[in-house]
């Protein structure tokens, strides 16, 4: 049988939201693979948004099963199938398809790894935002100085590598004894902020006023103001999450002048990153990802924390919606 946690109802909790359901494995086609997941990644923020409803693009019918990111291995192929082997490893990203124990996908969807860790769970796909992130929307250069918040997250601790080995002086912001520890091991952070022992906006004026080349934000409100207002001439502040407005429930309504008079005179710039809008590159970040892993020169971290089974989905999302990782969030099936 497969277990499957699904969407049962628009909630704002998960508990309340999602149901435990149980089906036959899936039969497949002729062109079509059947995958055992072993690791499933969290995405607990955009989760959130798709049992709220929240999500324009996805058309949630109950039950609808969720998840995005899974590795696992090949136990099936259909007789038309000639690339892909039974016993082989495999990454999938796929919304609406990883909280289950078996999947279905097709060649086109097939991406071979050498084996089914958390690892290659975490660079793919959240090392693949990181990279194109820098790449086509921070347009980060050598030597440039970019700050970056939840530093110790599975999107920021690439981020933090990839930007210091093209020569960049690196800010990573976090919140906890634990995610200092982190970012320390990774030899890649030129400062280290813990912003629960000092205050973001006042360090980032003191000590980075005007000088912030990239500002590379997950967080939003006053860490996006404390971004915007360091920005340098020509710098560019990447949003590519929101979360404290999404823990909130609702956006912060505020009275302000609008962002463009505090950039204008700087050339600067507020830009937003949406992983599936640069799908077409996909390939080259993951090749260049495990590449940089397999030869030693990238560092994965994986929260310490053990998730087993496909309820503790549910557990481990509470637990990273707490701001408690470090590294990324997996369960293992």
């Amino acid at each position: 049988m497969n277990k499957q946690l699904a969407i049962s109802s628009f909630s704002n909790d998960i508990r309340n939201a999602t149901t435990l359901v149980t089906n036959p494995i899936p039969k497949i086609n002729s062109n079509e693979i059947l995958v055992k997941n072993k690791y499933v990644g969290i995405n607990a923020l955009y989760d959130r948004e798709l049992y709220r409803g929240n999500v324009p693009y996805i058309n949630v019918t109950f039950p609808y099963v969720y998840g995005v990111e899974a590795v696992g291995e090949v136990v099936e192929v259909g007789s038309s199938v000639k690339t892909v082997k039974v016993g082989n490893a495999v990454s999938t990203v796929k919304v609406g398809s990883a909280y289950q124990e078996y999947q279905v996908i097709t060649e086109a969807e097939y991406i071979e790894i050498p084996e089914a860790t958390p690892e290659y769970l975490t660079l793919n796909p959240t090392g693949v935002s990181a990279y194109l992130a820098l790449k086509n929307v921070a347009e980060l250069k050598s030597g440039e100085t970019i700050v970056v918040s939840a530093a110790a997250g599975g999107l920021g601790h690439i981020v933090v590598q990839l930007a210091k080995q093209k020569g960049c002086h690196v800010v990573g912001i976090c919140g906890s004894p634990e995610k200092e520890a982190l970012l320390k091991s990774l030899n890649s952070c030129d400062v280290i902020l813990n912003h629960r022992k000092q205050d973001v906006a006042t360090f980032l004026t003191d000590n980075y006023a005007s000088k912030i080349n990239v500002g590379f934000d997950s967080v939003g409100r006053h860490m996006f103001d404390a971004f915007l207002k360091n920005m340098a001439p020509l710098g560019r502040l990447v949003v590519s999450g929101l979360a404290t407005e999404i823990n909130e429930g609702e956006f912060q309504e505020i009275t302000a002048p609008r962002v463009y008079e505090s950039i204008y005179w700087k050339g600067a710039s507020v830009r937003c990153f949406m992983n599936h809008l640069y799908k077409d590159q996909h390939p080259e970040a993951r090749n260049f990802l495990f590449n940089q892993y397999q030869k030693g020169l990238l560092k994965v971290k994986v929260d310490p924390i053990k998730f087993n089974g496909i309820t503790s989905i549910i557990d481990a999302s509470e637990y990273l919606l707490a701001g408690k990782s470090c590294g990324k969030v997996v369960v293992k099936l």
